[in-house]
């Protein structure tokens, strides 16, 4: 299980990028209006391996816990649910709505950075050589305790690109949505619902996914090489989150719910909402 890491220094203010044979196009708006392609800007990210509109209102966090019918597992780094398609009925599309957490400080923990992501994707877990994946970083980078918000997007095992032109706030609700014409092509949108943004990342050339993972995240970051000690971080909802099929939807009933031992915890509400907390 992989994740992006350290922010590389350049800062692209581009509308079409090439890496070799990967290409991507990016287009925004605000408000339903065309930003200017000179006004998107995006930050590359070295990776280090290869790797609507109106909220919905959440159960509590206690009916939450008590929904633990899925299969476990331990993880490093990811917490949150990840389901399973076959080869031959693959993954073409995953959808969610999630509020950005609000992060703090970890009691007790010196370690810098400290961070936490929240994403959606499909491949990375049973699927390892490729990874699709788009979401938010809330990160704090020393002991003043400032938070930094980004957004960003990324197909593993290119470089991630932090979306610098895109706002990002605690609390603000995100749509992400991506959507795979083939394996080496698709499209994502990432949607800041609470400030009237969206942009949309058209990829070609991509490292090919098998389209077997559907993932729903929430993650402890590398950065510089080595894993990030985890912020502390509000609940983060997981809702509307489904995944098309060739044949059919897959959702989070049965997923696996991965925990970061005495980090994060998460459990299925329903077929569509999941929950990951602070431990």
């Amino acid at each position: 299980m992989r994740y992006l890491s350290a922010a590389f220094l350049l800062l692209v203010s581009a509308a079409h990028l090439v890496e070799g044979q990967f290409k991507f196009s990016v287009t925004a708006t605000y408000k339903g209006k065309p930003i200017p392609p000179g006004q998107i800007k995006l930050t590359p990210i070295k990776t280090e391996e290869a790797r609507s509109t109106q909220r919905i209102s959440p159960a509590s966090k206690d009916a939450a816990i008590r929904r633990r019918a899925n299969p476990t597992a331990n993880s490093a780094n990811w917490c949150g649910s990840v389901n399973h398609a076959t080869s031959t009925n693959q993954i073409k599309l995953i959808h969610a709505y999630y509020q950005h957490p609000s992060c703090t400080k970890r009691s007790g923990v010196t370690q810098y950075p400290q961070a936490v992501a929240a994403w959606a994707g499909i491949d990375g877990d049973s699927w390892t050589t490729a990874l699709l994946q788009s979401g938010t970083t809330c990160k704090i980078d020393n002991s003043t305790g400032i938070v930094r918000n980004e957004a960003w997007w990324q197909w593993m095992p290119s470089a991630a690109y932090t979306i610098s032109s895109l706002p990002v706030a605690a609390n603000d609700w995100f749509e992400v949505t991506i959507n795979t014409t083939s394996s080496t092509a698709g499209t994502i949108t990432l949607s800041n619902l609470s400030q009237s943004y969206t942009y949309t990342i058209t990829v070609s050339g991509g490292q090919t996914l098998g389209r077997v993972d559907a993932d729903w995240v929430v993650e402890r970051p590398y950065y510089g090489g080595s894993l990030a000690a985890m912020a502390s971080f509000s609940d983060v909802w997981f809702q509307s989150a489904y995944a098309t099929r060739v044949s059919g939807n897959l959702g989070i009933l049965g997923a696996t719910q991965l925990q970061i031992p005495s980090l994060c915890a998460s459990s299925e509400y329903d077929d569509s909402d999941e929950v990951s907390w602070s431990l």
